[in-house]
């Protein structure tokens, strides 16, 4: 287990504020947030290359909080990678070994295991500035895990990668952490990166932790408005709401009226998801649905994107099916809105 308290970080002008979290042993987590937001302070607070001014670091039960670096078993991989130019791939991969202390003839046979699971033994004999980007993420990583670390620490690992390469090396690293059941955590901006490879992720902002849990918790029930927005949620309302006697609420927006399955009262600020909402025929509609006139269709590969005018812009995905190409600019049509699928904002 990995786990946070109440951690406390001041960097310049920026303070981390009282950051919280707790991670199951052998889980791979994101952290992610704009930039700024205090995620490379973090991290470099919890491997020990910034000092915490308060709270706690614990690393199965170990407090590390005040512990020299070398001495946490943290592997980290900064965003830059950081190889020693004048050293080749081998020395670089030996480095924490070597500093620990063990002989370099040890060290070799201490790193076959990772050479063999990143597939890099035709990289040993040369220098890093003939690797590609890809290559030196992979030397960068086998430096990280050479010395059997308990946590992994990844900051914007393939954000220097090409969209192709990308998607390959989240892959990869995704591999070598189930294979090594290593707790790791990795900082992105990228949410399509974070869907890809997390069991969870944390969402962050101005130093201070927002939210955290399963990826498609904070997707589809967000607990602010700013998580939402960074979440791409693009449908959220302004409305007022009603408890209804059976059960929930009555949702009223722009002169519409939909039932949701959460209880709430007065104002309120909503939110649905895109793929979540149903496009039907105002005459064959079901309950719960909102007339609507189909503004724009756009084409986006693995599904169409549809925007409504119903007062306000709503925007719902379908699959690009011969259904969805059927749909017509300029008529009308019914959104349906499952009432569990609408979720109401703090």
């Amino acid at each position: 287990m990995f786990r946070i308290e109440k951690l406390e970080t001041t960097a310049g002008r920026f303070r981390l504020r009282g950051v919280s979290l707790e991670a199951p042993a052998g889980s791979y987590g994101v952290l992610l947030g704009p930039p700024g937001s205090g995620k490379s302070v973090l991290v470099e607070t919890i491997c020990g290359l910034r000092q915490a001014d308060a709270g706690r670091i614990l690393i199965e039960d170990d407090d590390v909080t005040h512990v020299e670096p070398r001495n946490r078993q943290v592997g980290y991989v900064p965003q830059d990678y950081v190889l020693f130019p004048t050293k080749k791939v081998t020395d670089n991969i030996v480095f924490g070994l070597r500093a620990r202390g063990m002989a370099r003839s040890k060290a070799l046979d201490e790193i076959q295991w990772v050479v063999e699971l990143l597939h890099i033994e035709h990289l040993l004999e040369r220098w890093p500035g003939t690797l590609s980007g890809g290559e030196q993420q992979r030397v960068a990583l086998a430096r990280a895990l050479a010395i059997k670390p308990r946590l992994l620490l990844l900051d914007e690992p393939v954000s220097a990668l090409d969209e192709g390469l990308r998607e390959r090396v989240c892959r990869e690293l995704r591999r070598c952490q189930r294979e090594l059941g290593i707790t790791t955590v990795h900082i992105s901006h990228n949410l399509e990166e974070a869907l890809a490879v997390s069991d969870w992720a944390a969402i962050m902002n101005h130093g201070e932790l927002l939210q955290f849990g399963p990826m498609g918790d904070l997707l589809r029930r967000p607990n602010t408005e700013t998580v939402a927005r960074f979440l791409r949620a693009e449908n959220i309302f302004n409305g007022s709401a009603k408890p209804l006697p059976e059960g929930g609420s009555l949702l009223r927006f722009a002169e519409h009226e939909i039932r949701v399955v959460e209880k709430c009262t007065g104002d309120v600020t909503f939110m649905i998801r895109p793929e979540l909402l149903r496009v039907s025929t105002p005459e064959a509609a079901p309950d719960n649905a909102v007339e609507v006139t189909l503004i724009d269709v756009a084409d986006r590969g693995v599904y169409q994107r549809l925007e409504f005018d119903a007062g306000m812009p709503i925007i719902a995905f379908s699959p690009p099916d011969g259904r969805s190409r059927e749909l017509t600019p300029g008529e009308r049509y019914a959104l349906v809105f499952p009432p569990d699928a609408v979720h109401i904002l703090e």
